[in-house]
């Protein structure tokens, strides 16, 4: 009896009960609604003009013949995020390492000698080291020895020889050649104008021990100037009473003579 009330109310008033024993009942077919009517044809029309829509596309792609020329679009990266390596690297102060290395020497004033690694100083040789700054937010800048330690020159094949004192290396402001800087000989070589100051070509551990040095002792660097814009900065190296010989290559640890930034 339970079950024929839950059909009889799912039914509603238009069920009509008969008279039988068996429970059958007549219902009489629902009338349309309108709203669903027009629901129904709503999407009818919507899926209509979807089909269009993918035709029309299909046709116009399909139409367009002939070759097309790439020239001109902006092509992907295959090293996404390189263009600002430079920019990060640059976020701190940097050590420069010269474009130019060449030697002179006294007793041979009409040799001339090119742009290369080897460095040698003496009462009769002087070196010539030339770099080209970019501009910088940095406007402070020196000149020194960068030396590896001993330990560390060995395993990398960086070692240098040496007689009498290296406490007193000459830095000297020189005039810039007109022309680029590619050679040069005892005649030819660039004019001094000053003194900047003179350094120790000892590992910085060493050299602070030295020379008393305390922490900041870079801005206090007589061969310290004013950097920041875009410029060309020549100096020669010279060495009195001493010798001094070594390959300056651009490879880590460092043996050089460098500019450096101050932060």
């Amino acid at each position: 009896m339970h079950d024929l009330e839950y059909q009889l109310e799912d039914c509603g008033e238009e069920a009509i009960l008969l008279p039988s024993g068996d429970f059958k009942f007549i219902s009489e077919p629902r009338k349309t609604d309108p709203a669903s009517k027009w629901f129904t044809w709503a999407k009818l029309g919507l899926s209509g003009l979807t089909v269009a829509c993918a035709c029309a596309l299909y046709v116009t792609s399909t139409s367009i013949s002939g070759q097309h020329n790439a020239h001109g679009l902006r092509q992907p990266s295959q090293f996404p995020g390189l263009e600002f390596s430079e920019e990060l690297g640059r976020k701190g102060p940097v050590t420069y390492f010269p474009g130019k290395i060449i030697r002179v020497n006294k007793a041979l004033p009409d040799q001339v000698y090119t742009s290369g690694s080897h460095v040698i100083l003496s009462d009769d040789d002087s070196m010539f080291f030339q770099w080209h700054l970019r501009k910088s937010k940095f406007k402070s800048c020196y000149i020194d020895s960068v030396v590896v330690p001993p330990e560390d020159g060995l395993a990398a094949n960086k070692t240098y020889t040496s007689s009498g004192s290296l406490t007193q290396i000459q830095i000297w402001n020189v005039t810039t050649p007109t022309k680029p800087m590619k050679s040069l000989s005892w005649n030819s070589r660039p004019q001094r104008i000053a003194l900047m100051g003179t350094v120790a070509f000892f590992p910085e551990k060493e050299k602070q021990e030295l020379l008393d040095l305390e922490d900041g002792w870079q801005s206090l660097m007589p061969t310290r100037f004013s950097c920041g814009e875009k410029m060309t900065v020549s100096i020669e190296v010279a060495c009195e009473g001493c010798r001094l010989e070594f390959e300056q290559l651009f490879s880590s640890p460092p043996l050089a003579f460098d500019l450096l930034e101050i932060g």
